[in-house]
């Protein structure tokens, strides 16, 4: 039995893959919420802070700077962000919130995997030995998921710089 019957529905796909994975993850958790006034239309248009960005500038999109934009234009919607010390501790939250289906946005390192920086993705699924989560859309709506064992996500998390932050929707 899936932790999150149906997921699958309120899967999006990323406009920008170089800087959309949080106002697309983000529209994911409202849409899975079924959270109404929100404009998905133009949604990761509106709230990907780093759009327009150019070469050399630096990245404006975190957890944080996009739900606070998200706030601004929709006070009732609140995004949390935790920041756990351990890998540990960080899967401990989200099993957490996923036995009280709770669809939360996990930071991933990308440096095991040879790339710089971190990738945002949704955790749609779990056993007792890994998580499931959602990497992607692509443009004929196909799921591009990835199963990571539990242990490793707690390794990565504390053996890689980054990607120690958890996001999920508070209230709306």
């Amino acid at each position: 039995m899936s932790i999150f019957p149906g997921w699958e529905k309120y899967a999006v796909r990323q406009k920008r893959p170089e800087s959309g994975c949080i106002p697309t993850g983000y529209e994911m958790l409202l849409r899975a919420a079924e959270v109404e006034k929100i404009n998905f239309d133009s949604f990761q248009d509106e709230f990907d802070l780093d759009k327009d960005r150019k070469p050399g500038e630096m990245p404006r999109n975190d957890f944080v700077s996009v739900a606070n934009l998200l706030h601004q234009k929709y006070p009732s919607v609140i995004i949390n962000i935790r920041t756990f010390p351990s890998g540990e501790e960080k899967l401990k939250f989200i099993e957490n919130c996923l036995s009280n289906h709770r669809l939360v946005l996990i930071s991933l390192s990308l440096a095991p995997f040879g790339q710089s920086g971190w990738h945002i993705m949704p955790v749609v699924d779990a056993n007792q030995e890994n998580l499931l989560l959602l990497n992607g859309v692509d443009e004929n709506g196909k799921l591009d998921l990835k199963s990571f064992r539990k242990v490793d996500i707690v390794n990565i998390h504390n053996n890689h710089p980054g990607g120690n932050d958890v996001a999920y929707l508070e209230s709306f």
